[in-house]
């Protein structure tokens, strides 16, 4: 199928390396072994670099139209901010769960799903099955492994069939060799990370779909990362300079069981070495402040299982418990239970998020460090939780109560029921055709119901700018208008013509992507970047001529809105809804 003349094979750029690669899920180096001279290699249509959110939809929908796919994901399960990620609580707008609302009829299918699964367990009552958990942050919840149920069910048609060929868990990207000629993408090499072996596939189209940009960036697509200054696109909420070094924090998510049996209460985990010098920092506690919307920052102090209320610039209100924030089950949504003994609960909270460093283009060495130093800092704030805390009553301080629920019971997370991966909140994200900014969904739009309702628009979005800092970085917390994803954002402007973006990787300034970062936008762009690399296949022209031309364009498009895509907010709202 090729010759080593007819391709570009350089070294990648750095961080990457040729000898080693990260095996992000257990935070170390696996060296790579060498490369057969005559290695096997598998072809496909569809290549998806990355299982999260976003590189299931775009495999589900590829293989729904048709297309052979491949997908290869570097941790052990499907599912990324779901699974994984332990974020399996989607942020969402409240149009999400309504029919022909935002995002789309798959993303709402996975939902309602993973609301299936809970209500055929034995003693679940009545409608607890809608939201498990019964958390307050969104409608729906559940444990990871459930939501990997769900997303195995989802895709095992297209296993039965063909369409799905394989999918490659453990495997990391290593480099993309292009053709001499066209610059396009002609196979990638990927590394088995239990034995450092390399395997090769050769697409037609690739999806990057990874948590960082990875393939954009090795396959040589200009990419941003970091804040840009106000003069790039205009946008009034960004700072006069540039600011390469802010990195939204990312957060090793854990898990925890209420546990009031005194004779099971365990001995408090062990704090990490740095502990007093991240609890230096502040980020231990349950006061949260909030910074943004014209109003001047105000702490909330959240009690554990009480509601507060609590009155500050923003006014008077009442502040729901931290423990069922993210509630992902609550004992009481059974027959038998009564919360919170026996609740399961995520701890995703400023407490553990991490903001020291970013490993995003670090060198790799720095990589793991970093990692190892991100799981410490999340391992220190539930050691505070279990020793420190004020409680709620005032009598003392700590809560034995609060449980790592480890991988025996829940085997989606460590021994200490942390995250198999950190939850990423920025990605490099690609130079596109059209860049989504937040002049598409603030700034003067006081007289409208929503943003910029562009030509090729992909779908509908809402979820505030919601920036989570990094070092010496003020948070930010931006309502917006509902908005509309231009096709043209996840289609790169230069680079190998045959890969588009299908994650939180698209065209976007770091503060439209602070908003478009939630599941139901990252899993809308992937489910649009498979049916835009099925179609490419299947017409034989590559993504920006079919962006290009009318009678493709409109193709795409139609296919979109029939696929149960609401591509206007007109079609959602009204003056009287809103």
């Amino acid at each position: 199928m090729y010759t080593e003349s007819d391709m570009d094979i350089a070294s990648p750029p750095a961080p990457y390396e040729l000898s080693r690669v990260l095996d992000i899920e257990r935070r170390r180096l696996v060296h790579v072994a060498p490369a057969a001279p005559n290695a096997d290699y598998d072809i496909c249509d569809v290549l998806v670099l990355g299982g999260g959110l976003g590189g299931v939809a775009a495999a589900e929908a590829a293989a729904a139209d048709g297309a052979t796919v491949i997908i290869v994901e570097p941790t052990s399960v499907l599912g990324g901010q779901l699974t994984s990620q332990l974020v399996p609580v989607p942020d969402e707008n409240q149009y999400v769960g309504r029919a022909n609302g935002a995002s789309t009829d798959r993303f709402r299918a996975l939902r309602e799903d993973v609301r299936a699964l809970y209500a055929a367990k034995p003693g679940v009552r009545k409608q607890a099955a809608n939201n498990i958990g019964q958390c307050w942050v969104s409608p729906v919840s559940g444990l990871p492994s459930v939501w990997s149920q769900a997303i195995q069910n989802r895709l095992a048609p297209f296993v039965d069939n063909g369409r799905l060929k394989r999918t490659y868990l453990r495997h990391q990207l290593r480099r993309i060799v292009r053709y001499s000629g066209n610059g396009d993408i002609n196979y990638v090499e990927i590394v088995n990370l239990e034995d450092g072996h390399i395997h090769r596939i050769a697409p037609k189209m690739v999806v990057d779909a990874t948590e960082d940009g990875a393939a954009a960036y090795l396959a040589g697509c200009p990419t941003r990362i970091g804040q840009e200054a106000a003069s790039e696109f205009g946008e009034a909420l960004a700072p006069a300079s540039h600011h390469p070094e802010w990195v939204q924090s990312f957060t090793y998510g854990f898990l925890l069981r209420w546990e009031t049996d005194q004779q099971k209460q365990k001995h408090p985990v062990t704090p990490p070495a740095e502990y007093d010098a991240f609890k230096q920092h502040g980020e231990y506690t349950l006061d949260y402040v909030y910074r943004g919307n014209g109003i001047e920052a105000y702490s909330v102090p959240y009690g554990v299982l009480d509601a507060i209320k609590h009155t500050s610039i923003a006014g008077t209100r009442t502040y729901q418990p931290f423990w069922t924030y993210r509630r992902l089950v609550a004992a009481s949504a059974f027959t038998s239970g009564k919360s919170p003994q026996g609740d399961i609960a995520l701890i995703n909270w400023r407490g553990n998020d991490f903001h020291l460093e970013s490993y995003i283009d670090k060198p790799l060495d720095d990589q793991v460090r970093i990692l190892n130093r991100a799981r410490d800092f999340a391992i220190g704030f539930l050691y505070w939780l279990q020793t420190e805390c004020p409680r709620d009553d005032g009598n003392g301080k700590g809560y034995p109560e609060m449980q790592p629920l480890t991988n025996i019971d829940e085997p989606l997370v460590d021994g200490l029921g942390v995250a198999l991966h950190p939850y990423i909140r920025e990605s490099r994200r690609i130079v596109a055709l059209e860049m989504l900014t937040a002049n598409h969904m603030v700034g003067s739009l006081d007289d409208k119901l929503w943003g910029t309702e562009f030509d090729d628009s992909i779908g509908c979005a809402h979820y505030a700018i919601d920036i989570h800092p990094s070092a010496n970085e003020p948070h930010l917390l931006q309502t917006v208008v509902p908005y509309h994803i231009p096709l043209g954002a996840l289609i790169p402007a230069s680079g190998p013509r045959n890969l588009v973006a299908g994650a939180k990787n698209f065209g976007a300034s770091r503060l439209a992507l602070a908003s478009a970062r939630m599941h139901p936008t990252e899993w809308l762009v992937g489910e649009v970047a498979g049916m835009l690399a099925a179609m490419s296949t299947r017409k034989d022209v590559h993504p920006k001529m079919l962006h290009s031309i009318d009678a493709h364009r409109t193709d795409l498009l139609d296919h979109i809105a029939a696929a149960g895509i609401t591509r206007y907010w007109s079609n959602i709202l009204s003056p009287i809804q809103q």
